[in-house]
C-alpha cells in the first residue's frame, strides 16, 4: 500500500471519529433533554409495550424510580382499572398519523389515582416499531374546570332567583296598591270616627292649617288652658297670637314640622297647660296636629328608675369580669362592656351562638338546673381557647321573668403562668443538676475511656476488642447527654445580631434533604420572606435541626415533612408539621419536660434544649396534633 493511500486512510478514519464525537455528543443532548423535562417522558416498544428509556419526571409522577418501570410494560402497570380500553383507542388512531392526544386515568405505586393527558407519537427504527409517550398530570385542571362549572351553575341559580324576586315583589306591590285603594274608601268613615276619639283621649290635641289658624282644639285642651289663666278659645284663633306666651321649643317645633313635612317628639314643659309633656307633632293634608301628653308621674318614676339603672350599669361596667343576664329561652337581655368587647354585639342572641358558636343550647349547660333549685353554682369553661370561670346565680326580674345572672371571670393567663412557673422549676432542677454534676462525672468518663482505648490497643485484649468498643460507645453516649445536660445548664448571655429564619432553613436544607433521602423521605419548605430578627445564628441552627429530626423519626418512609415559615399577628411564625401518628394527649402538653421521650434511644432532653433556645429569644413553643401528624409551631416577636 502506497503512502498517499495510508494517508488517504488515516484521513478517513479522522474524519469518522470526528463524526463519530459529533454523533456521540448530539445524543447527549438529546439525551439530556429527554431525561430533563419536566413532563413524563417514556419510550416502549409498540408491540410488546415494555418500557425502554423512562425519565425521571415520569418515573416520579407515579411513584416509582426508572429502574423499576425499565422492562415492564408500562400500559398494565400504570392505567387505571376502567381505562384500559383507551390502549385499544390509541392502537386504532395512532396507526393513521402516528399520533395521538387523550386524555386518561392513571394509577400510582400506592394506588392511588391522578387523571392525565397523553401525547403518543409513533416511529419506526430499522424496520422496529417505537412508541414515544409524553404524559402530564392534569389534577389541577380538571379541578378549575370543576369550580367553573359550578360557578356557571351558581351563577344560573342566582339569575333565576332574582327573576323569581322581582316577580313577588312586583306582586307585592300590586297588592299593596289594591290595599292603598280599600284604604282610601275607609279614610272617609274613619275620619269621624277619628273626631270622636280626639274628644274622648285624656291628651290635649288641637290642628292647625297652613295659614297658622287654630282649626281644632278638643276639650281638654280648652279646659287645660283655661286652669292656667289662658283664654280656651281657640278655634280659628291666629295660632302665633294664642301662643305668643307658649313655649319656644314647641312652636319652634311647629314651624319646623309645617315647612319640613317631618314629624317629631320630644319632652318640654308647656306653660299654657302648666305639666311636663310628651310633645307629638304631626304633618297633615292641611297642615300640622300636635298632641300634648302630661308626663309628670312618669318623668320622677324614670327618674328614679334611670339612677338606680346608671347606678348598676357603672358597677356592671367597671367590673373586670364578663357579666351577662340570660333569660329561659338562653337570650341575652344584658351584657356589660367587658362582654361585649369580647363576643361584640349580643343583645337578643342565643348566649350559646354568641360565647361558643353553636347551633343549639350546650350539652352541659345548667341553667335549667339553677332555674329549678334556684342555687347558684361555679364551673370552668373553655372559650376560644381561653380558660373562665363561671359563676350562675338565679334572678328574677321586675316584670317577674325568670333570669340567670352569669359572671365570666378570664383566669387564662393565671393557669399559663401556673404550668409556665412549673415548667421553669423542672428546668431549674435539671439546671442545677446539671451544673453541679456535669463537671465531676466528665472527668472520671475521660480517664476511663482512656484506660479502655489503651487496653484495646494491646494484642493480648484484642479477643475483648468488640467488648471495649461497646464500652466507649456507652461511654460516649454518657458524655453525650452530659454536654446536653451542660446546654440546659447554661445561662451565660449569647449576641444577638440581624437574621432571617427563612435564610437559615435554606442554608440548612441540603443537610435536611441529604438526612430525608437517606430515609426514603421528602422535605417541602414553603418558605414566605420574613424580617430579619435579633437571634444567635448557631442557637436558632440547633433549634431547626432538632425539631426537623425529631420530625423526620416520625414521619414513616415515603411521605413528607413540610417545613414553613410566614407572619401572622406580628409574629415570624416558623411550623415543622410531620405526617407520622401524632403525639399521645395525655403526653402532648408535657412535651418538652426534660427526660420525657417517646424514642427507645431518646434521652428527653433535645426538645427541653428546644425550649430553653426559644425563651432566650422570647418565644413560644406549641404543639398541635391530630392524630394524622404533630405540627410544631415557633412564633418569635417582630422586633
Amino acid at each position: 500500500m502506497s503512502n498517499d493511500q495510508i494517508m488517504e486512510l488515516k484521513q478517513r478514519v479522522a474524519l469518522l471519529e470526528a463524526t463519530l464525537a459529533d454523533v456521540q455528543q448530539e445524543n447527549d443532548i438529546w439525551n439530556r433533554l429527554f431525561l430533563e423535562v419536566n413532563w413524563g417522558m417514556v419510550v416502549v416498544d409498540a408491540k410488546s409495550g415494555k418500557a425502554l428509556k423512562v425519565n425521571r419526571s415520569y418515573a416520579e409522577m407515579h411513584g416509582y424510580s426508572p429502574l423499576e418501570l425499565i422492562g415492564k410494560s408500562v400500559y398494565g402497570l400504570v392505567c387505571a382499572p376502567g381505562h384500559k380500553n383507551d390502549l385499544l383507542e390509541v392502537d386504532a388512531k395512532i396507526h393513521n398519523d402516528d399520533r395521538y392526544d387523550y386524555n386518561s386515568v392513571h394509577v400510582k405505586k400506592d394506588g392511588s389515582h391522578f387523571p392525565v393527558r397523553i401525547n403518543n407519537h409513533e416511529v419506526t427504527v430499522k424496520s422496529r416499531r417505537f412508541r414515544i409517550i409524553s404524559t402530564w398530570d392534569i389534577t389541577d385542571s380538571e379541578l378549575k374546570q370543576r369550580e367553573l362549572s359550578q360557578y356557571r351553575e351558581s351563577l344560573e341559580e342566582l339569575i333565576k332567583f332574582r327573576a323569581d324576586e322581582l316577580e313577588r315583589i312586583n306582586e307585592q306591590l300590586r297588592s299593596e296598591i289594591r290595599q292603598k285603594k280599600n284604604a282610601e274608601h275607609e279614610l272617609a268613615r274613619a275620619n269621624q270616627e277619628m273626631y270622636d276619639i280626639l274628644e274622648s283621649i285624656g291628651d290635649c290635641f288641637k290642628a292647625v292649617n297652613r295659614d297658622w289658624v287654630i282649626t281644632y282644639a278638643n276639650q281638654v285642651m280648652v279646659k287645660a288652658r283655661e286652669d292656667n289663666g289662658f283664654d280656651g278659645n281657640l278655634v280659628g284663633a291666629d295660632y302665633w297670637e294664642a301662643h305668643k306666651e307658649s313655649n319656644r321649643r314647641i312652636n319652634e317645633a311647629c314651624l319646623k314640622v309645617m315647612n319640613d313635612g317631618v314629624p317629631t317628639r320630644f319632652e318640654t314643659y308647656a306653660y299654657t297647660i302648666g305639666k311636663w309633656t310628651e310633645v307629638s307633632i304631626y304633618p297633615t293634608a292641611s297642615g300640622i296636629s300636635i298632641f300634648l301628653r302630661n308626663i309628670e308621674e312618669r318623668r320622677k318614676m324614670e327618674k328614679a328608675i334611670e339612677d338606680e339603672h346608671r347606678r348598676l350599669y357603672s358597677l356592671f361596667n367597671s367590673f373586670p369580669g364578663l357579666i351577662y343576664l340570660q333569660e329561659e329561652n338562653h337570650k341575652i337581655r344584658y351584657a356589660n362592656h367587658s362582654f361585649q368587647a369580647k363576643f361584640g354585639s349580643c343583645i337578643d342572641k342565643p348566649c350559646y351562638e354568641v360565647i361558643v358558636g353553636l347551633p343549639g343550647p350546650c350539652h352541659d349547660c345548667m341553667s335549667a338546673v339553677i332555674l329549678k333549685n334556684l342555687t347558684p353554682m361555679w364551673r370552668e369553661m373553655v372559650s376560644d381557647s381561653r380558660i373562665y370561670e363561671v359563676y350562675s346565680q338565679p334572678f328574677i326580674d321586675a316584670d317577674g321573668s325568670r333570669l340567670v345572672f352569669k359572671v365570666l371571670i378570664d383566669v387564662t393567663d393565671r393557669r399559663n403562668a401556673d404550668r409556665e412557673l412549673a415548667r421553669l422549676e423542672r428546668l431549674n432542677m435539671v439546671g442545677e443538676m446539671a451544673a453541679g454534676i456535669a463537671h465531676e462525672v466528665r472527668n472520671p468518663l475521660t480517664t476511663v475511656r482512656g484506660f479502655l482505648q489503651l487496653l484495646q490497643s494491646k494484642e493480648e485484649t484484642s479477643a475483648y476488642h468488640d467488648y471495649f468498643q461497646l464500652m466507649t460507645d456507652e461511654l460516649d453516649r454518657a458524655n453525650l447527654i452530659l454536654t446536653d445536660f451542660l446546654s440546659l445548664a447554661r445561662d451565660k448571655s449569647v449576641e444577638f445580631e440581624p437574621i432571617n429564619i427563612s435564610n437559615i432553613v435554606r442554608t440548612l436544607a441540603p443537610l435536611l434533604n441529604s438526612d430525608a433521602f437517606n430515609q426514603d423521605k421528602t422535605i417541602v419548605l414553603e418558605l414566605e420572606k420574613v424580617p430579619d430578627l435579633l437571634g444567635n445564628g448557631n442557637e436558632l441552627r440547633q433549634l431547626i435541626l432538632n425539631l426537623a429530626r425529631n420530625g423526620l423519626e416520625a414521619t414513616p418512609a415515603g411521605t413528607t415533612l413540610t417545613i414553613s415559615s410566614s407572619i401572622q399577628e406580628k409574629c415570624i411564625v416558623l411550623k415543622v408539621r410531620d405526617q407520622g401518628r401524632g403525639v399521645d394527649p395525655e403526653i402532648l402538653d408535657r412535651l418538652g419536660t426534660p427526660f420525657l421521650t417517646t424514642k427507645e434511644s431518646g434521652t428527653g432532653l433535645g426538645l427541653a434544649i428546644c425550649q430553653s433556645i426559644a425563651v432566650r429569644h422570647k418565644a413560644s413553643i406549641n404543639f398541635d396534633s391530630q392524630g394524622t401528624g404533630t405540627t410544631v409551631i415557633v412564633k418569635f416577636p417582630i422586633n
